[in-house]
């Protein structure tokens, strides 16, 4: 799911292009993970519950039922919902910045034209990639599909009925 730019395109050699992610792949990937997760809680889910936020926040909406972003298991205060929120904001922002830094350095390398939110073709397109970061808030898309997804594949009980690891217990 990574993101490539072409190789005829060369950068700066002091700029360092961040990692990122075709947004449809990202998405299609935590939503593979997660199946995996749940069909396989001993050795895959354990770790990824421990080392993925982003995946721990699907496992636990998919435990609980509950859609939404924040998951009401990592916000149970209207103060913890606020810093959340505001987190998340500030790594949209954080991303978009580095993408169009990003598309202005591939534009002025190719073809001189002046990247702007507006005219950007990779701020809908691409997102940052940092698995292992601040969990992130799925698109309103990948909240649909995840809740059709827990329904037709009951990800939320095969979750509940592990015990080795208690992942309803660490909720």
């Amino acid at each position: 799911t990574a993101y490539t730019y072409p190789e005829s395109i060369a950068l700066p050699h002091d700029y360092q292009p961040p990692s990122m992610a075709i947004t449809a792949s990202y998405w299609k990937a935590w939503q593979l993970l997660l199946i995996m997760s749940a069909h396989n809680p001993l050795k895959f889910g354990a770790v990824v519950w421990e080392s993925y936020p982003t995946l721990r926040a699907l496992m636990e909406m998919c435990i609980t039922s509950q859609f939404v972003f924040p998951p009401s298991t990592l916000a149970a205060t209207s103060d913890k919902i606020d810093e959340i929120r505001t987190q998340e904001l500030q790594l949209a922002e954080i991303e978009k910045q580095e993408i169009l830094e990003f598309e202005s350095r591939l534009a002025a390398a190719s073809s001189k034209q002046v990247i702007t939110e507006q005219s950007s073709l990779l701020l809908t397109t691409i997102t940052r990639m940092d698995p292992m970061g601040p969990f992130r808030r799925p698109p309103p898309a990948v909240l649909d599909q995840l809740k059709q997804m827990n329904m037709h594949y009951k990800l939320g009980h095969l979750l509940c009925r592990s015990r080795q690891p208690d992942f309803l217990l660490d909720i």
